[in-house]
């Protein structure tokens, strides 16, 4: 890098903001997508699952005539209470200044049903890395999870910087070994941290920074054979081909991220998908979903069945097909067409066009 570039300063980074681009004068001189990542094995992808709660959404109130419990932040001292008026909370106070078991065993009861689905044909839970907000919140949910999966304590553990045991000794069992299966953080292996087997993340938190989300996210996108795969989930069938991200607080609808999930057809099979190409359909959300599944495919694949694909597509790999289908919509290959709208297209683009569009009006 520095030996290529004829420059004073060079930045490299993953995570780019405004500040980065704004000391730079926005001269990004290259850049590696998170589709281009997923086309060439660097990363594999991911898909979305809501739980949504009208807690979560909207809060709650608590009438007045009931008991709750209070608790100490600092001692976790439990005491009962008679509440003597109404009470109301908001969905940014949930699980920091008021606590809803009954909300907290929903969200974990409803991923523990729709785990079959999300997960087909496994035997074993995941590895899964849930995000809480806080430690005490890490402890609702560690405790929820152990009774709703009908698990032991080394089934679900916590890793913070205040973990009774030592958080690098579970952070190494959680990457190397069966258990856990379910890990609960809040900060500490939120980022610069690799657990390669690692296939869902379960956020029951909201994040706000841009950057943050897309080093969370960043956990759960590095690739693993099948072999390695296999030592610490026996039943998984192929290499790890994506990972999943179980929403319960609306952190993925917020546009916080570049890196959008390929995937728009979820509930259609690959048939269907391949067999509306047939037919002549060429809208996005397709081409999109069946370049994810290819991209996927080949990852399942064994070598002779890699040879017999390209056989039969004319010597192309699955990722390369994949890299065609989501170059038809990528704007910056898009031929531009004098008086074809421009607004979406990158600045120095945008140029070219309109001088284009101004000489043909002259």
């Amino acid at each position: 890098m520095l030996e290529y570039f004829d420059a004073f300063q060079i930045g490299l980074t993953a995570t780019p903001d405004a500040r980065t681009f704004g000391y730079f004068n926005e001269n990004v001189v290259s850049e590696y997508t998170h589709e281009q990542a997923v086309i060439d094995g660097v990363n594999v992808g991911y898909d979305v699952y809501l739980i949504e709660t009208r807690i979560s959404q909207e809060g709650a109130q608590v009438s007045a005539g009931e008991y709750i419990e209070r608790r100490e932040k600092l001692s976790r001292r439990k005491r009962w209470e008679l509440l003597d008026e109404d009470a109301e909370y908001s969905a940014r106070q949930l699980d920091r200044d008021v606590v809803n078991p009954s909300q907290i065993r929903w969200i974990i009861k409803t991923f523990r049903e729709k785990l079959p689905e999300i997960f087909p044909q496994r035997n074993e839970i995941p590895k899964t890395l849930i995000f809480a907000k806080t430690d005490s919140h890490a402890e609702d949910i560690i405790r929820t999870v152990r009774e709703e999966f009908a698990e032991s304590n080394e089934f679900c553990k916590k890793i913070t910087y205040q973990s009774q045991e030592d958080p690098k000794s579970v952070l190494a069992q959680f990457r190397n070994e069966y258990y856990p299966r379910i890990a609960v953080t809040v900060d500490m292996i939120a980022t610069g941290t690799d657990v390669k087997p690692l296939e869902c993340l379960l956020f029951m938190r909201d994040v706000k920074s841009r950057n943050y989300f897309e080093q969370m996210k960043g956990r759960g996108t590095r690739t693993l054979g099948e072999d390695d795969l296999r030592k610490v989930t026996p039943s998984a069938r192929h290499a790890k081909s994506h990972f999943v991200i179980v929403d319960a607080v609306g952190v993925t609808k917020s546009l916080k991220t570049d890196s959008r999930p390929l995937e728009r057809k979820p509930s259609e099979p690959l048939k269907d998908l391949l067999g509306a190409v047939l037919m002549g359909a060429k809208d996005e959300d397709l081409f999109t979903s069946l370049a994810n599944r290819l991209i996927r495919l080949e990852r399942m694949l064994s070598d002779r069945e890699k040879d017999d694909f390209k056989q039969e597509a004319n010597g192309k790999t699955p990722s390369q097909i994949a890299a065609g289908l989501l170059a038809a919509y990528d704007p910056d290959r898009l031929r531009i067409k004098p008086g074809k709208c421009t607004a979406f297209l990158p600045t120095e683009t945008r140029i070219k066009a309109n001088c284009i569009k101004r000489r043909k009006s002259s």
